[in-house]
């Protein structure tokens, strides 16, 4: 495993006072480590993007955590002015190895739809971006029976996944976290509706309910904000405007040429290769 060196993070710091105390850190006092494989087949690469033109679909979340659902830490608790006393870990190494193996025979065998981690953000936060990414709406269904269970459910930032798979394909994919020593760690919360709309349910009924275009003018604003002093405002209004708008169809690529045409097919054919 190749460590890069030359992080901008490593020339960063922060400041800050406890009390009449002045604080600083040169630099985070946490370690990114970078690794890097090839790809066999790009076509398999799993993205959050969310697919509406599969059928019926669930999302079944990897909690990696255990329920343990530890909010130290969390966006959640600094939004409260808070820190937290128990931050998420890896309690278990080998049930992280066992989840990158059981989602790889998954992708390869492709019963993935789309994936995305749960650690920044939470489970909320993660199928909320799902759903910017493809532009559709999502129903959570949730097990707390408590406010505070609750919160843990949606925003604990622990090791986990959110997976869509088809509804053919659910027991199947069930199997391979079963055989992997998983089973107890994944279980089925929610599905994906092609409604501009996000829903949590409890046990006892509806818990949240929002639209993911307000959801979206939300989680934009800040970046327009800023954009608008950078760069130019008008620009800067028409692409918030864009990103926020839900009839908008998003990009898509069109290719002016045909990606199936072996453009070698001429040289090998006469034997003529061209020179270099």
């Amino acid at each position: 495993i190749a460590i890069p060196v030359g992080k901008d993070s490593l020339s960063m710091k922060t400041a800050w006072r406890e009390g009449d105390e002045p604080r600083r850190v040169v630099a985070p006092v946490s370690l990114i480590v970078s690794a890097f494989a090839p790809v066999v087949d790009v076509r398999r690469t799993l993205t959050p993007q969310l697919r509406l033109d599969q059928g019926p679909t669930r999302l079944l979340l990897l909690d990696l955590g255990g329920g343990r659902n530890r909010l130290g830490g969390s966006c959640l608790a600094q939004v409260y002015g808070h820190i937290g006393r128990h931050a998420p870990d890896c309690d278990d190494p080998s049930r992280l190895r066992a989840f990158f193996q059981a989602v790889a025979q998954l992708r390869a065998d492709g019963r993935l739809l789309a994936y995305h981690d749960r650690s920044d953000g939470g489970l909320l936060v993660t199928a909320v971006e799902m759903a910017f990414a493809g532009r559709c709406g999502v129903e959570l269904e949730v097990a707390g029976d408590s406010q505070v269970r609750v919160m843990g459910e949606l925003f604990a930032e622990e090791l986990g996944a959110l997976l869509q798979v088809r509804e053919a394909d659910r027991d199947r994919v069930l199997d391979v976290f079963r055989q992997a020593g998983l089973g107890s760690l994944v279980r089925d919360v929610g599905r994906v509706v092609p409604e501009d709309v996000l829903r949590v349910v409890g046990p006892s009924g509806p818990l949240f309910a929002a639209t993911r275009t307000e959801l979206r003018e939300a989680w934009s604003e800040t970046t327009f904000l800023m954009q608008s002093l950078r760069d130019n405002p008008d620009c800067a209004r028409e692409e918030y405007a864009r990103a926020t708008d839900p009839a908008d169809p998003g990009l898509s690529a069109r290719l002016t040429y045909d990606p199936l045409q072996d453009v070698a097919a001429p040289y090998v054919q006469t034997g003529v290769r061209p020179r270099v």
